[in-house]
């Protein structure tokens, strides 16, 4: 099927947002955007309201459109809402699990295990934008496997959008280092191999656990003065 321009040009910027190339705070120039995809500015408009409603583009009055910069409150929401979905999902896709999805977890695993390696290799050298689309991608494969599980296709629409929101923010709020990469995997392979287990409590522990700790390690990228203040509200 023919893509339209309007697809296109979604399909462009949400790239653009999910591998970091405009960085939080970047203003999204629709003339710009037209000059680089060859296309009209109509389409390229019509896109930009569609990340807008998405969360993933915000319009300032007067001043245009911009890729938002997450507050500290905002990232806790995020993961509060990522626990709600995901640790209520496991209930339903725990007992559900095949062996496929077991196969792409584990598959998904080895892809960040590798990304660790490559990076230690290449002494923490690598270019962030492809690090952060390729481990995005692994990341979302594990956690959306599990999802699909549930056969409910409301609730997967709604972690996916919760998941690309997180990888736009992650993409200036975290950064990735050999031994985080293999701590992420260590951490998928637990509930993995609980989830393997059919074991509902133990799985829960281990995503709970997973998930408190990539919250912790993106707050800690917001000054010490604001998260004190957030202590004592």
């Amino acid at each position: 099927m023919h893509e339209t321009l309007q697809a296109k040009a979604y399909r462009t910027i949400k790239e653009r947002l999910l591998s970091g190339i405009d960085p939080q705070g970047t203003r999204i120039s629709d003339f710009a955007l037209s000059k680089s995809l060859g296309i009209s500015r109509a389409p390229i408009r019509e896109a930009m309201n569609r990340l807008i409603s998405e969360n993933l583009l915000v319009q300032r009055a007067g001043l245009g459109v911009f890729v938002p910069k997450p507050t500290k409150e905002e990232i806790e929401n995020l993961y509060q809402i990522r626990q709600w979905l995901e640790l209520g999902a496991l209930e339903s896709a725990v007992p559900n699990i095949d062996e496929k999805s077991i196969a792409t977890m584990e598959e998904s695993c080895e892809i960040i295990r590798r990304l660790a390696d490559e990076l230690k290799e290449n002494d923490g050298c690598l270019d962030p934008r492809k690090l952060y689309a390729r481990l995005g991608e692994a990341d979302s494969i594990f956690h959306l496997t599990i999802m699909q599980n549930t056969d409910n296709e409301l609730l997967l629409e709604l972690i996916q959008r919760n998941r690309v929101l997180k990888q736009v923010w992650d993409n200036n709020t975290r950064t990735y280092s050999a031994a985080v990469l293999h701590r992420i995997c260590d951490e998928h392979i637990e509930i993995l191999e609980a989830i393997k287990s059919k074991d509902l409590e133990r799985s829960r522990a281990a995503l709970r656990e997973h998930l408190r700790l990539a919250r912790d390690i993106t707050l800690r990228k917001f000054p010490i003065e604001s998260r004190k203040e957030s202590a004592t509200d």
